[in-house]
């Protein structure tokens, strides 16, 4: 008879285990197949286990893995652990160790809901009982109630995908992930349907269609959606004790049916969209609509902290989540600048060029019974409202709030986070302007998705400060050169003096004539405005 000789080390690597632990050794060595090699310590009777895998190399084996599990963790799950080390070793594991960013590793799992921890260092992955940490080349998994603990310590040049996969597999994997998806599958039989295990807790599995491209003859998915009801109602008769679950999508059918169990706080799924980024660097493009849990934490941020002199000094601020706004726009980022948009204003000394009139309250002569509001003589930065020049009353979430501060001017924006059904969704951020260092200072804790569009914003609003504070050096009394097409036509305020300058300076004078009624131009391009 030919030999069995199996293409995985499994088998080896969990006769090994049983025959390290049913002795009670101190120090096993076993060589598994392909070359590798595992060494297996114990210090103590019934204690914890130290495993070191080597993988083979042209000179000699090199460690990729050193393990240290608990004398809790079952024996099968340590097997399948080991065998994943294996196969996700790296392909040259004698080269220099290296570890992957953890932004890149984020990107690429596939199992839990990763975060971060004030002064914590690393990424933490959450789930369901089970939390991970990756630091370096540290990787810890940590089970709730057992005292379940798997410390694997990486070497050789690790890169990102294996990280993610090896991650995501050590969770499934002492969780004893799949044992509620193939109860689920021991019952229903083959259909238009796959099952597998939830991306965000053990102890759920999901029905999902077998084949994911949408049917041409029923767009809405209303087929699959009767197909999951029926699905759930013969589940339901062979095991009450489930709980069900249907993701409904945004045309009223169900996508795909959760199960989870019911003596487990296994939190709901809830609708959300956001943004796939395919519109370019960091712009927030087209939507999806996808399902996470009720209580997901915050995703991790890993933009490097600014150096000292480029952190912001203003209390800069973010919204915690996205606002929904009926008539709301998304502009883009095209060839259109910020203008003056509706504000009484004129110019002043200092480093901001808007000022505005100090007055107080005084009896009308005219009117013995009223007062009016007359100037004293006195100047003050006034705060100011600017709108893209490519439309007149119209952008709502793209008008822009200037509050000046010293040399430091604080701008409030409504950026453009996608859109849901009928609404748009707009996230509040506040932006520093340093006009004596003529630089945009972002907040720390912007999302990456909004940072090209506030960089880009905030550079025209730098661009607009200082056009105005070149037309105030011309000795121009009023902002002409930085008023929209609407607004030249319309009188403006007086400066302090009396005086009203009409004149722009030189080289800064607009050509642009007012807009027709209900269209305006900027450049080749021509606008309808819609109104809300």
């Amino acid at each position: 008879m030919y030999e069995f000789n199996p293409a995985s080390p499994t088998y080896t690597i969990s006769d090994t285990l049983v025959a390290h632990r049913l002795h009670g050794r101190s120090r096993t060595s076993a060589e598994l197949p392909g070359g590798y090699r595992l060494t297996l310590h114990t210090r103590e009777r019934n204690g914890q286990m130290e495993a070191a895998l080597a993988a083979p190399s042209p000179s000699c084996p090199a460690r990729i893995c050193t393990a240290r599990i608990s004398a809790h963790t079952p024996t099968p799950a340590t097997a399948r652990i080991l065998d994943t080390v294996a196969r996700y070793a790296p392909a040259l594991p004698d080269a220099r160790d290296a570890h992957p960013p953890l932004a890149a590793v984020t990107r690429l799992l596939t199992t839990g809901a990763p975060f971060q921890r004030a002064g914590e260092p690393g990424l933490f992955i959450q789930f369901g009982h089970a939390e991970a940490w990756l630091d370096g080349r540290r990787l810890s998994v940590t089970l709730e109630g057992p005292g379940n603990k798997v410390s694997l310590a990486l070497g050789g040049p690790w890169d990102a995908p294996s990280t993610a996969r090896l991650t995501a597999a050590v969770l499934r994997e002492l969780t004893d992930a799949r044992q509620l998806a193939g109860e689920v599958a021991s019952l229903l039989k083959p259909g238009p349907w796959q099952i597998m295990c939830d991306q965000w807790h053990p102890n759920a599995a999901l029905v999902l269609p077998a084949d994911r491209r949408p049917d041409p003859q029923d767009p809405l998915g209303r087929r699959i959606s009767w197909t999951f009801r029926g699905v759930q109602h013969q589940l339901r008769a062979e095991q009450p004790d489930w709980d069900f679950q249907e993701l409904i999508s945004v045309h009223g059918s169900a996508v795909a049916l959760r199960i989870t169990l019911h003596n487990r706080a296994v939190p709901r799924l809830v609708r959300k969209v956001v943004g796939d980024g395919a519109s370019g660097p960091g712009e927030p493009g087209n939507t999806r609509t996808t399902f996470t849990p009720a209580d997901l934490p915050a995703p991790p941020d890993f933009t490097p902290a600014p150096p000292p002199g480029e952190a912001p000094s203003l209390d800069l601020r973010v919204a915690s989540k996205d606002e929904r706004w009926l008539y709301g726009v998304n502009l883009g980022l095209g060839d259109w600048t910020y203008v003056l948009d509706g504000n009484t204003v004129f110019y002043g000394p200092g480093w901001y060029p808007f000022h505005e009139h100090v007055t107080r309250r005084e009896q009308d002569p005219t009117a013995p019974l009223n007062t009016r509001d007359m100037p004293t003589g006195q100047t003050v930065p006034a705060r100011v409202r600017i709108s893209p020049d490519v439309e007149h009353f119209s952008w709502r979430n793209e008008y822009v709030e200037l509050t000046p501060v010293d040399h430091r001017v604080e701008a409030r924006l409504h950026l453009f986070a996608g859109q849901e059904h009928a609404y748009t969704l707009v996230r509040t951020v506040t932006l520093e302007i340093d006009l004596r260092a003529k630089r945009v200072l972002l907040p720390v804790r912007i999302p990456p998705a909004l940072r090209y569009q506030a960089q880009g914003k905030g550079q025209r609003i730098l661009d607009l400060m200082l056009a105005a504070r070149r037309e105030r050096r011309c000795g121009v009394k009023e902002p002409r050169a930085v008023l929209g097409p609407w607004e030249l036509c319309t009188p403006r305020a007086t400066a302090p003096d009396g005086a009203s300058d009409r004149q722009a300076c030189p080289g800064a004078q607009r050509s642009t004539s007012p807009p027709s009624p209900g269209q305006s131009r900027t450049g080749s391009r021509t606008f309808r405005r819609s109104y809300p």
